[in-house]
């Protein structure tokens, strides 16, 4: 058997295999190994509950179709299951299920992400990560090798907060999000203490539960995430807020007991494909 490196975390394991330490797929591994060059990584994570999974899926749905003047290619046929159950789920007028926490159930996608000039590519390569795995290694470092090989590898880097939260329930989403930032400066550091210089996109997800449309994402940062503002404009060399939602009306089901239940009622993307064409605009 040929002995590789996992393009991901480096560890040492048997062509065919998946990796033992960060749990990358063989068919994900295949499909980097397959390409030309090395692909530029981007991540996308965010705290439990903010979305993810329905904004990877509604991004790989959009890519597809060339929406924004980009365009995406899935390497392989995995890369397409967290698409289809999206796309499953909302037709049946629901949101999906939580992503487990165990390493070796996430949902990868690999993602081959061109734009409309030459040489604009990178790949969306990403593991659809259960929130509280990431804050376990934030809280804990090297306790997650997926989390943090995808932390340390990625070219560009979407950071996702729930923009109901940010304004209900204090500080919670803006802690996580600056948590994150934190650690990837340190995992970034260098001798000339240096702005991390890698872009970073921080997309308030869920914006379609609010009723006025939030025009100005920055401002609304500035206003309701002060504390994130700061740490971006001290910390990273080039960010940009975002605003992004999937259903253009919800509905709520309450059952006996008072459990409530978000409904997609009408499908409409929007501020979904902006983050990776501004970041494709930013990668050198």
């Amino acid at each position: 058997m040929i002995n590789i490196l996992c393009p991901l975390c480096s560890s040492h394991l048997y062509e065919g295999e998946v990796c033992r330490s960060c749990y990358a797929p063989a068919e994900l591994i295949e499909s980097i190994a397959a390409r030309e060059k090395p692909p530029r990584f981007v991540g996308v994570l965010g705290p439990s509950g903010v979305g993810k999974t329905v904004y990877l899926g509604m991004l790989l749905d959009l890519l597809s179709r060339g929406v924004g003047g980009l365009n995406g290619m899935a390497r392989s046929p995995f890369s397409l299951s967290l698409h289809r159950s999206l796309i499953l789920s909302l037709e049946k007028q629901r949101f999906p299920d939580k992503t487990p926490n165990e390493p070796d159930r996430w949902q990868w996608v690999h993602c081959e992400v061109s734009g409309a000039k030459r040489g604009q590519q990178f790949d969306v390569v990403t593991p659809d990560v259960a929130g509280e795995a990431v804050m376990a290694e934030l809280d804990n470092p090297k306790s997650n090798k997926t989390v943090r090989s995808l932390i340390g590898k990625c070219s560009a880097l979407v950071v996702l907060a729930d923009i109901v939260q940010v304004v209900a329930d204090g500080q919670g989403q803006e802690l996580f999000a600056m948590q994150l930032i934190s650690y990837l400066d340190t995992l970034r550091q260098n001798t000339k203490k240096r702005k991390v210089d890698i872009p970073v996109a921080l997309v308030f997800t869920k914006a379609d539960l609010f009723e006025e449309p939030i025009r100005d994402p920055e401002s609304f940062a500035r206003a309701n995430a002060p504390a994130l503002w700061n740490l971006c404009e001290s910390r990273l060399q080039h960010y940009k807020f975002f605003c992004s939602g999937v259903a253009g009306s919800v509905g709520k089901l309450v059952d006996r007991s008072g459990q409530e239940t978000l409904v997609p009622l009408r499908v409409e993307p929007r501020g979904i494909i902006e983050p990776f064409a501004w970041m494709m605009t930013q990668l050198r």
